[in-house]
């Protein structure tokens, strides 16, 4: 048997030996800074539009954080106590569970399928190539919660002092969710189990919720509230002193102890698998092309395409009826496919009752109605795929518009039960009525909404030509939401507040979708 006939071995005398991750970066970015066809100038025009941009943005929005800081401060009522106490104990496991969610629906570690086929294809350490993205990954998410965490906690009246403490605080959390999340993705088993923490941590700021929203009558306890904010702010007084070396060992030790985790596991990094690594590129590639398009729905259809081809396959059950029947059939077993959605729908239901429990009475409509709409419209993707699909919408057999009312049972069923368990909170019937109103014709809207189009003139800004229908997207499906809240917001008789969102329903679903 010749040569030629048995198997190819790496020879490095005939290759040379293998580079090292740190040399080939460095080759290729002498190389893209060769075939650069922008100057220096010309790189410092737009960032120095961007730094202005943000200098401004950030001047205005720290003028508002001061002003609502200082105001939340003066503030010495029932409401105000029970706030600051419980908001805390909320948003820190919130935050923690909404990073580790997102964190691993892109990896958190990814790279393009360009580096994935020509880079991590090849036997170059691939702990040093992608040691970049995990630092900037660790970096982007430290310096997003230090920002969060910081107008939160200046939002709830703290001290300069405090705020920056914990916003060190959520910041180093923040970070090691990064590195578990990096520990996650090295295997299935270990995702999966970072995913069931992340439910927990939602549960966990489920419990003070319920604790805030179902407070005893306010008035019962409001002269032990306010010795109790006075103590505080003698403490406070005394405490002045040492503040400033508190957070010094604060952030010294959140520092050691982020770096230190960061060095273990950047040394792991070649542990991860490169299909899940170009998954996250894929994923970021397609976010990227919806988000310049202003639309959200675009968003959440890359998510849960990227769900569904990680999952693979269903178990397949046998459907019944005909027509409309069989379609509501399905549709509903669609939904019960992804379970957790109905947990983080459910989760949702404590949104209006915080509200209610910290003393906002008018607020909570508005908050059960964009808590609603969030819990339903994940639901309605099927009736998304076929509005804009003409194909898959002749196959069915039915004219769109019955299809959008068939394929709307379902979701808005469990709209009208979601809206019927928030109806305590919400305190009246017509309200409720409202609410599960605006929900589904805002839902229903969005997702049978046609694509953005390009036609016409183009619109001039500082960012450039843009086409007018772009303008239109990210307001879909919240205009009638909005429509159907007014004559709540307004305080009219309860006659109108059914009326309208009747209206505003039978309006929408008598009317064809547009496909083009």
């Amino acid at each position: 048997m010749s040569s030629a006939d048995g198997p190819v071995v790496f020879d490095p005398s005939d290759f040379g030996a293998i580079p090292t991750s740190r040399s080939l970066r460095q080759w290729m970015r002498t190389t893209r800074r060769r075939h650069a066809d922008r100057s220096f100038w010309q790189i410092f025009e737009d960032v120095y539009l961007v730094l202005f941009t943000l200098a401004m943005v950030g001047a205005t929005a720290g003028n508002v954080v001061r002003h609502l800081n200082s105001n939340a401060a003066q503030c010495a009522s029932w409401t105000c106590g029970e706030l600051t106490h419980w908001m805390p104990w909320i948003l820190v496991p919130l935050l923690l569970a909404i990073t580790l969610r997102m964190l691993l629906a892109v990896g958190p570690v990814s790279a393009s399928r360009a580096s994935g086929f020509w880079l991590l294809a090849t036997p170059v350490n691939r702990a040093g190539l992608l040691r970049p993205a995990y630092r900037l990954v660790v970096g982007s998410v430290a310096v997003i919660g230090f920002l969060v965490a910081a107008i939160i906690w200046a939002l709830l009246g703290r001290q300069f002092v405090e705020v920056l403490e914990g916003a060190v605080l959520i910041s180093a959390l923040l970070v090691c969710a990064v590195i578990a999340t990096v520990w996650a993705q090295q295997t299935a088993r270990r995702s999966r189990w970072t995913l069931r923490m992340a439910d927990l941590l939602l549960a966990a700021a489920v419990v003070p919720t319920l604790v805030l929203a179902l407070q005893p009558d306010p008035t019962k306890g409001a002269q032990v509230a306010n010795v109790v904010l006075t103590i505080g702010d003698v403490q406070d007084n005394n405490l002045g002193g040492p503040s400033g070396l508190q957070l010094f060992v604060t952030f010294a030790v959140a520092v050691v102890v982020c770096v230190g985790l960061m060095t273990v596991t950047s040394r792991t990094l070649d542990r991860l698998g490169r299909s899940s690594v170009i998954a996250g590129g894929e994923l970021l590639a397609g976010l990227a092309g919806a988000a310049s398009s202003l639309d959200i729905s675009m968003l959440g259809d890359v998510i849960a395409g990227r769900h569904w081809r990680l999952k693979g396959r269903v178990r397949s059950r046998r459907g019944m009826g005909s027509r409309g029947g069989a379609i509501v059939q399905r549709e509903f077993f669609r939904i019960l496919r992804w379970p957790r959605r109905l947990v983080i729908a459910g989760a949702l239901l404590v949104v209006p009752y915080a509200v209610a429990g910290a003393g906002f009475d008018v607020l909570v409509p508005i908050a059960a109605a964009f808590a609603g709409f969030i819990a339903v419209r994940p639901m309605l993707d099927g009736l998304r795929t076929v509005c804009r699909s003409t194909g898959l919408a002749r196959a069915m057999g039915m004219d769109l518009r019955d299809l959008r009312v068939v394929m709307a049972v379902v979701p808005g069923l469990f709209a009208v039960l979601w809206a019927g368990l928030a109806f305590p909170a919400i305190g009246s019937l017509s309200a409720t009525f409202a609410v599960a109103g605006g929900v589904i014709s805002g839902a229903v809207r969005q997702a049978s909404a046609r694509p953005p189009t390009y036609a016409g003139p183009l619109v001039a800004s500082p960012m450039g030509a843009i086409p007018p229908g772009l303008f239109s997207q990210p307001a879909r499906g919240f205009d009638l939401l909005i429509l159907c809240l007014a004559p709540v917001l307004l305080n009219l008789p309860p006659l109108w507040v059914v009326a309208i969102p009747a209206f505003v329903l039978t309006v929408m679903f008598s009317v064809r979708p547009k496909t083009d």
